[in-house]
């Protein structure tokens, strides 16, 4: 995701922009989510683009202004918060709807 020497609040010139979806775990016993508002602006201050879909901090009581105040834009269903992304961030596996979503060629990271 990048040069480790370019974290800084600036962005990374010269370093590819990545575009990072963050979608709603979907196992009815699952209540985390893959990155915190923290997170999240983290890797927009690094020059990447956020999505997460709306309603996925809910279990760990992270509303989704939360994520907004960070930068991330929301989206409506897991479908179109991976559309773009190159990379999925995930707690669990997800459904093989969200993996058909996704764009050839992303990255999914999470615990499979």
């Amino acid at each position: 995701m990048g040069n480790a020497r370019c974290h800084q609040a600036e962005n990374c010139r010269g370093m590819p922009q990545m575009k990072i979806a963050i979608p709603k775990e979907t196992a009815a016993d699952e209540t985390r989510v893959a990155a915190t508002p923290a997170t999240v602006k983290d890797y927009i201050k690094a020059g990447h683009e956020v999505t997460v879909q709306k309603g996925a901090g809910e279990g760990s009581f992270l509303p989704d202004a939360h994520y907004e105040e960070a930068g991330a834009t929301m989206a409506a269903d897991a479908a179109a918060t991976v559309r773009d992304a190159d990379i999925v961030l995930t707690v669990r596996r997800p459904e093989e709807s969200l993996l058909a979503a996704m764009k050839e060629g992303a990255v999914l990271i999470g615990m499979l």
